[in-house]
């Protein structure tokens, strides 16, 4: 649900009317009067099920009012309307108007709510198997099971399923976190998911609306926490996977066709950024919202690097600050609860930890495994059938301690096609290089970190890939990935609390 706040489990169940009183305390400043409603349209699909719609006032009372021989139930707990709808059996869709009228003194405010009630059942998600992004098309309904985290398999070893279990329990309501489209159009982001999201016998089911474009999806418990997240990706072209062939000229992968998250993979359009994310993490991080600029002076300049964060509809807020640390843990699971009850805020790391994940230098920690080379884990945020891309993808890195292999050079070394039969990587053009053994072309999307005063930073200057493929030669937990300017390139095991691209490959 949009901007919704928490509400309590007690509902009185009235059908056409409900009426709220509610005790404002005194305050020294008494607000102007207002009076607003989370959400202003709710799309059940034919099976039903239930929404909640915060009403947020200072009036002395609130009260809400349908017409006659309503399909739904309307029932209100202090701050919260609820919606019911039961299955529609017939072949026509259905809609309703509820009207929320605020008194305070002599003064009224209103706002009306929508509800829609189609005739078909939505589509089911997990045809091929559950994960923590589902990849959708506009102007649909779909649904999806959420009371399994992830794809419901391996959580490497961070010891988190034998703690808190793969399976989700406790949902009171769905929720819609965020929207957004990449250039950043707030008015058009809202036209990514169509009203609120409905729980319902387990099941998520939501409404793209006109747009593609970006959203995550959360279910709560009753005090309103966050139990799970789910990346939703709205894009009407069709995604496919090609191979990949590595340095060695091995087919190692079928590897997605444009970065995960991205609407196109076209040169120079913001639309091929994708999604960020921190190494380990199943939840996006937006890309800058700034044109690409080419031929650039520096590589990381403040215009091209305009956060994306305060976009389309949602109850979350952006967190990407030094102010929100991780916590000092030593042991797994580490700070995994922490990062799935706050998918919405970049985990700086403890002290000078290079993880968020925990503070140790044990063995367990610096091969966590939460992003698996091998085998799909419930961290992963590739949709289904796709995980993280594996081991020596993008340079063969099988010499111990050896953790920085040069793949791509400068300028000056390449010929007029931007060739060197030396590198793996042509020579930068468009904001981005293409991988020579198979005509990829990766953008320079930059990354995101907090320093000070920015979040986003090098895009159009800079591109970094992650892949799962963890180096273990060291005494903190590094992976490996691409690097790479107009200057050079390199496959290179970093640190794993910045936030970088993916693009996933066939499991």
């Amino acid at each position: 649900m949009k901007n919704i706040l928490t509400y309590g489990a007690a509902a009185v169940a009235l059908l056409a009317g409900c009426t709220q009183t509610t005790k404002i305390d005194p305050d020294k400043y008494e607000l102007p009067f207002y009076m607003d409603a989370s959400d202003k349209k709710i799309v059940f699909d034919a099976d039903g099920g239930t929404a909640a719609i915060v009403v947020a006032t200072n009036a002395d009372s609130w009260s809400c009012t349908a017409g006659e021989d309503n399909w739904f139930v309307l029932s209100m707990d202090e701050d919260v309307l609820l919606v019911e709808a039961p299955a529609n059996y017939s072949a026509a869709s259905k809609e309703a108007t509820v009207s929320v009228t605020a008194v305070k003194d002599d003064e009224t405010l209103s706002a009306e709510i929508r509800l829609v009630q189609r005739s078909d059942r939505s589509v089911d998600l997990n045809a091929g198997g559950t994960s923590n992004c589902y990849l959708v098309k506009t102007g649909k309904t779909y649904k999806f099971n959420a009371t399994i985290k992830g794809n419901g398999g391996s959580d490497g070893k961070s010891k988190y399923i034998e703690t808190y279990g793969a399976s989700i329990e406790g949902i009171a309501y769905a929720d819609l976190l965020w929207e957004s489209r990449t250039d950043g159009d707030r008015t058009m982001s809202r036209e990514i998911i169509d009203g609120a999201p409905v729980f319902n016998g387990g099941y998520v089911t939501f409404t793209t609306g006109r747009m593609e474009g970006n959203a995550l999806i959360a279910v709560k418990d009753i005090k309103g926490n966050i139990l799970w997240s789910w990346h939703i990706w709205v894009c009407d072209d069709e995604v496919t996977s090609h191979d990949h062939i590595n340095p060695a000229g091995q087919v190692v992968a079928q590897i997605m066709d444009r970065n995960l998250g991205a609407l196109n993979n076209i040169p120079m359009d913001v639309n091929n950024r994708g999604m960020f994310y921190q190494w380990g993490r199943k939840d996006p991080f937006m890309p800058s919202r700034s044109p690409y600029r080419a031929n650039l002076e520096s590589g990381n300049v403040a215009s091209c690097n305009e956060p994306n964060w305060e976009v389309g509809d949602g109850s979350a807020e952006w967190v990407v600050s030094r102010d929100f640390s991780a916590k000092n843990i030593t042991s797994a699971p580490g700070n995994i609860p922490l990062a799935v009850a706050n998918p919405t805020s970049f985990l700086y790391p403890y002290g000078n930890a290079s993880h968020w994940y925990t503070t140790s230098t044990s063995e367990e920690t610096i091969k966590s495994s939460l992003w698996s080379a091998d085998v799909k884990t419930i961290f992963d945020p590739c949709p289904v059938g796709y995980k993280m891309p594996g081991r020596n993808l993008y340079g063969v890195a099988d010499q111990d301690g050896v953790n920085s292999y040069k793949v791509g050079g400068r300028p000056e070394e390449y010929d007029q096609n931007g060739e060197n039969p030396d590198y793996e990587w042509n020579a930068e053009k468009d904001c981005g290089r293409v991988w020579k053994r198979t005509g990829d072309y990766y953008p320079m999307a930059g990354n995101i970190y907090p320093t000070d005063g920015n979040t986003h930073n090098y895009a159009s200057g800079w591109a970094y890939y992650w892949t799962a493929h963890e180096y273990t030669e060291r005494q903190s937990p590094r992976a490996f990935r691409v690097d790479f300017n107009s200057n050079g390139a390199t496959y290179f095991a970093g640190a794993e609390n910045f936030c970088h691209q993916v693009r996933c490959v066939k499991e």
